[in-house]
């Protein structure tokens, strides 16, 4: 019998109302998407670019967000090329630790070359960034792998924010670009005495748009959400981080998408 793998995404151009927020949960891991707390003062297509995935299998959880740049189509595409050929394999069969750093470039490679194909047939610009999580509890390792300004944070006994980004962000989806100049950064990180790992798009973080410091709100909204059920710790921390990202743009009456992601794991 082949094992069970259950999947959900949120993609921005279903999600249009400002201030609101959506969620998705299931077992340990919870998902949630806003267009913003405020109207978007910088040049920009649609009014949600953002997305953000999970899929959930006996041999581990993948997580991902995505911040469209000139569309939400790329950010899109991601998400569809993850759930479909990623999620399938990796959480049902899993991934050796040694091999982590060759699939999960292989994997974003395939993403920036399918939206290449796909703005040259389309005459489309859209770019997107891409942050990606893969969690297996029974290997006791989280890999990861980012490309642009989107956030991987573990939070538990100490804080990190995994890869941070320097620099200007770099598109996935720009015919420019080949593997060698997005800049990615990819790596593992231990589970035991971590809590969550926690995803968001930038537009938790933005200078003058989102909070002053993503890595404590990360943190904060973990630590607020252990204090509810266990059913429910997932889902309240993805909403209680998307949530400190829209108290922020309404205060600064600048908005940008938000897009959260959470994987809860043993208490540290």
């Amino acid at each position: 019998m082949l094992a069970r793998v259950r999947s959900a995404q949120l993609l921005g151009r279903g999600h249009l109302e400002e201030g609101r927020i959506a969620c998705v949960g299931e077992a340990n891991v919870a998902i949630a998407i806003s267009r913003g707390g405020a109207k978007k003062r910088y040049s920009h297509k649609e009014p949600n670019e953002d997305a953000v995935c999970f899929a959930h299998g006996a041999a581990g959880t993948l997580l991902a967000v995505a911040d469209g740049h000139a569309g939400a189509e790329a950010s899109e595409l991601a998400m569809r090329i993850l759930l479909e050929d990623a999620a399938l394999h990796w959480t049902r069969n899993g991934v050796e630790r040694e091999r982590w750093g060759e699939a999960a470039e292989a994997l974003v490679t395939a993403v920036h070359t399918a939206i290449i194909a796909a703005g040259m047939r389309h005459d489309s610009h859209a770019r997107t960034t891409l942050s990606i999580a893969y969690v297996q509890p029974e290997e006791g390792f989280c890999g990861w792998i980012s490309a642009g300004d989107s956030h991987i944070f573990a939070i538990g006994a100490r804080h990190d924010e995994l890869g941070p980004a320097e620099g200007r962000p770099r598109f996935l989806g720009s015919p420019r670009n080949d593997l060698s100049a997005l800049g990615l950064r990819t790596g593992c990180c231990e589970l035991p005495a971590l809590r969550a790992i926690v995803l968001a798009t930038d537009g938790l973080s933005e200078r003058g748009i989102g909070v002053a410091d993503p890595l404590d709100a990360a943190a904060r909204a973990v630590g607020s959400a252990s204090q509810h059920p266990a059913t429910r710790q997932p889902l309240e921390a993805a909403r209680g981080l998307a949530e400190q990202a829209i108290a922020a743009q309404q205060r600064q009456r600048a908005g940008d998408n938000v897009c959260t992601a959470v994987c809860w794991l043993a208490d540290a």
